[in-house]
């Protein structure tokens, strides 16, 4: 006699298991919507057909606030194994498939941004039928996809406390004091409270480059002058092209303007600070060829970028 299929299996839809997994994760029906590219009363009327399958209530609002009732919490952990065997089940899938029209995702520390597109160039030349999404973002933001399990693989500036996942260390990325060519302090070896006085350009918060930073300073007992506070690595470069003062950073997010003698590294006395990214993904995740090529590929061209960052020291 066949097996009595549930009421659940028969009567809940993958979209809404989906929603209702959203909705756990972030305790919030917005931001459900926002992550799912529906629309609120969309989110809200599929929760209540999931509750109404189940005659129960799946969620409880405390002071603006949504949190999973003891049924909810039960609901969720056992959809949870649902989307991670099909997460599963694609991956294997695009391994099988291989190259033929298949995608590979990678999220990426805002440094490695300079040193990501050439791989990826040399990559399309190859395998032209696969297409290649890359995310550009900050530390925290890329330590929430790697707990998510968004993309293939991530190129970190340190492996994610907490999280098991495998790591590799692909290239060096040391940081430096630099300034604008015309500094006076080009061409001198210097102390680093020598440079207590000088108008200092700082990273946003929560950009892991500062906090590299900020605990070197600690370490140091160095109090800059912090003249600005600059969200990205973009608005620092310009910064120094402006000649607004001197900062630390990733020699790897310069290498252009230190080329071209429009930016110098300051010789300082403790310095460079050797940092590297790391290639990080879930263990246990299969990655498909396509995202194997492109792994390998990464880690030649992270050995040959490691030497010509070096070499400007």
């Amino acid at each position: 006699m066949p097996e009595k299929i549930s009421l659940l299996a028969r009567s809940a839809t993958l979209r809404q298991l989906q929603v209702f997994d959203s909705i756990a994760r972030l305790n919030s029906f917005s931001r459900a919507a926002e992550e799912l590219h529906l629309t609120q009363p969309t989110v809200s009327m599929q929760v209540k057909k999931l509750v109404d399958i189940l005659s129960a209530p799946l969620f409880e609002r405390i002071g603006g606030k949504v949190y999973l009732t003891d049924i909810g919490k039960t609901l969720h952990e056992s959809v949870r194994e649902i989307l991670a065997q099909l997460t599963l089940a694609e991956q294997k899938i695009n391994h099988i498939k291989g190259f033929s029209g298949g995608s590979v995702k990678m999220s990426v520390i805002s440094t490695a941004q300079y040193f990501v597109p050439k791989v990826i160039h040399d990559f399309m030349q190859s395998y032209a039928d696969v297409s290649v999404i890359l995310r550009v973002g900050n530390k925290e933001t890329l330590v929430e996809r790697v707990a998510q399990n968004k993309d293939d693989f991530y190129l970190l500036g340190q492996p994610p406390d907490g999280l098991n996942v495998e790591s590799t260390r692909i290239a060096d990325n040391p940081l430096a004091f630099v300034a604008n060519s015309g500094h006076p302090l080009v061409g001198k070896k210097l102390r680093i409270e020598e440079l207590a006085n000088e108008a200092f350009l700082m990273r946003e918060t929560g950009s892991g480059i500062r906090a590299q930073i900020e605990k070197v300073f600690e370490e140091k007992q160095f109090q800059p002058r912090i003249q600005m506070v600059l969200g990205g690595n973009e608005v620092i470069r310009l910064g120094l092209l402006q000649s607004l003062g001197v900062t630390v950073t990733a020699v790897s997010t310069l290498m252009k303007e230190i080329n071209a003698g429009e930016i110098s590294i300051l010789n300082v006395e403790g310095f460079p600070i050797n940092r590297h990214w790391y290639l990080v993904y879930p263990k246990g995740k299969v990655l498909s060829i396509a995202a194997e090529e492109l792994i390998k590929l990464l880690k030649e061209e992270g050995e040959v970028f490691s030497k010509e960052v070096f070499s400007k020291f």
